[in-house]
C-alpha cells in the first residue's frame, strides 16, 4: 500500500471528482468518508490520490469525519 493513512485528504482517481478523508482501515483495503456523504471501504493507492484540501472543498460530511478522527 502506498503511504496513505488516517487523516489523510484524498481525491478520487474517477472522471468525477470526489474529495474525501480517510477514516479507518479494513481488511480490504481503507475507510473513506467522501464529500457527498458517501463511504467506501476499500480504497488503494490505485483509486485515490492525496489531496491538499481547499476552503471550497470543505462539505458537511468532510468535516463531521475529520472532527470524529481529532475529537473521538
Amino acid at each position: 500500500m502506498n503511504d496513505f493513512k488516517v487523516g489523510d485528504f484524498v481525491r478520487s482517481h474517477t472522471d468525477d471528482v470526489f474529495i474525501g478523508i480517510i477514516i479507518g482501515e479494513t481488511h480490504h483495503g481503507l475507510e473513506v468518508a467522501w464529500h457527498d456523504g458517501d463511504f467506501t471501504y476499500s480504497e488503494n493507492e490505485r483509486t485515490m490520490f492525496h489531496h491538499e484540501i481547499q476552503p471550497s472543498d470543505w462539505t458537511n460530511y468532510l468535516y463531521e469525519a475529520f472532527s470524529d478522527i481529532i475529537c473521538p
